[in-house]
């Protein structure tokens, strides 16, 4: 129990709190006293003592949730799920295969038996438990991330799912297939669950020698698996690279037109060479602001997403001055007053508060956006959308979307999705990037950065 917590403790010392050794022996006594019984008053005390300051108590908090979030997964669930957990086979399994012996020899192992149980919990808290029993404490750079997720895979026996498969490839039938197509997905998700934990502990343990190495890991990380804890920091992280950007982009928009003289301006430049025309300056007009429209569906599947594209664009007010904000799920809104008035996170939240309600409905939610809207799209319009494309077998009203395209100077869609999905079950993806300038997939920070950096090109 101790050395659990001296484990913490040096977490918390990686992370800049200064906790001394008088310190170290109050927070012992502190767990002697309350131990791992009550979650909530363990952390509330144990932060009484390691954590001082306001900017120290956000970073305990946020490696407590870390550290000890896997003991959440200990609690008792209820006799209805305990039901469906213990389970041997799933419901997607059909009644042949339950009752083929062969097969059933094939894939009794407990870890097979695990993951066909379709228990999210059990198989959570054994990747947590196995990576416990991992020295993760050493992890220190982004490159060692693979070769401890393959020692947690090992760690749960990673290799009982291969067997299994091997054995129902010699049974050759056509349920001995299909089981081997469940294991196969099962086993893939396996694997994103071990990287996942791994990430998750490099981010706690990585010391003050490898903070850029952490960011790199929120820059590359999926955003909707890194929203909720580590949201602080990719705050920082995104004003970090759009200050870089702004920098980058923040020269001012003219355009050159050769051929019609300057002849002021020349006259009065050369009067320190005697009249002689050496240096020829030519008229530029001063290119117009260019108007970017941000259009995102912050419904539940991609509202991470969402916020930090919102939060990304109003961090380069230095570059992009003129941004109106719309947001949807089944209907849409403007949001722009919102940012004039707060600050970006709290106007983020409250934008998602009244708009992120409700399933995704992008054909009614683009028939909204052109009532607001389409009259003020020309051609120094830049519309930007941000969403799955998923509606839900509704109506598309593609050609809304393609009037935009028609006025617009580009229409460019970010899509949190791979690639190889748009199109499949209900996304429209595929008919709406018929009326896109560019589509794309924009799934990490540094995805989002690369977009931001050639919009900013596009509109100059």
């Amino acid at each position: 129990m101790q050395a659990k917590l001296l484990d913490f403790i040096t977490s918390l010392r990686s992370h800049d709190i200064r906790i001394s050794t008088s310190e170290s022996l109050d927070a012992m006594r502190v767990l002697a006293l309350i131990g791992y019984h009550d979650r909530a008053v363990l952390k509330s005390s144990l932060g009484i003592t390691l954590a001082k300051t306001h900017e120290e108590k956000i970073i305990y908090d946020r490696c407590f949730e870390l550290f000890y979030g896997g003991d959440r997964l200990d609690i008792a669930t209820t006799k209805e799920t305990q039901e469906k957990e213990n389970r041997k086979i799933s419901s997607d399994i059909n009644y042949d295969i339950a009752n083929d012996s062969t097969i059933q020899e094939a894939i009794n192992s407990p870890l097979v038996q695990r993951l066909l149980e379709d228990s999210p919990v059990k198989l959570s808290a054994a990747i947590a438990q196995a990576s416990a029993e991992l020295p993760t404490q050493e992890l220190r750079y982004f490159t060692q991330i693979g070769l401890y997720s393959r020692k947690l895979l090992d760690a749960i026996n990673f290799s009982e799912i291969e067997d299994s498969m091997t054995k129902l490839r010699s049974i050759e039938t056509d349920n001995a297939d299909f089981m081997i197509d469940i294991l196969q997905n099962k086993k893939q998700q396996l694997r994103v669950l071990a990287k996942q934990q791994i990430e998750q502990q490099f981010l706690l343990t990585a010391n003050a020698e490898g903070k850029k190495l952490r960011e790199n890991t929120l820059r590359n990380a999926r955003l909707s698996n890194l929203e909720r804890q580590h949201f602080s920091q990719l705050q920082t992280l995104i004003r970090k690279l759009a200050k870089k950007l702004s920098a980058r982009h923040s020269q001012r928009l003219y355009i050159e037109k050769r051929g019609k003289l300057d002849v002021a301006k020349t006259l009065r430049k050369n009067i320190h060479h005697d009249g002689i025309l050496f240096e020829t300056y030519w008229k530029k007009k001063r290119k117009d602001q260019p108007k970017v429209i941000a259009l995102c569906d912050v419904s539940g599947s991609v509202s991470a997403y969402a916020k930090f594209l919102l939060l990304f664009l109003y961090s380069l007010n230095d570059v992009l001055p003129k941004i109106r904000s719309f947001c949807f799920s089944n209907r849409t809104g403007e949001v722009t007053d919102l940012f004039t008035n707060e600050e970006a996170a709290a106007a983020i939240e409250a934008a998602f508060e009244q708009w992120g309600q409700g399933s995704s409905d992008y054909g009614q939610s683009l028939v909204d956006f052109a009532e607001l809207c389409l009259d003020d799209i020309d051609h120094n319009t830049t519309l930007i959308i941000l969403g799955d494309a998923r509606n839900n077998n509704g109506e598309a009203r593609l050609d809304i979307l393609q009037s935009i395209y028609n006025r617009a100077k580009h229409v460019i869609w970010l899509n949190p999705e791979r690639r190889i999905n748009w199109g499949s079950g209900d996304s429209e993806m595929r008919r709406y990037q018929t009326a896109c300038h560019f589509a794309t997939e924009c799934q990490s920070l540094q995805q989002l950065e690369r977009v931001v950096d050639q919009l900013l090109k596009l509109i100059r």
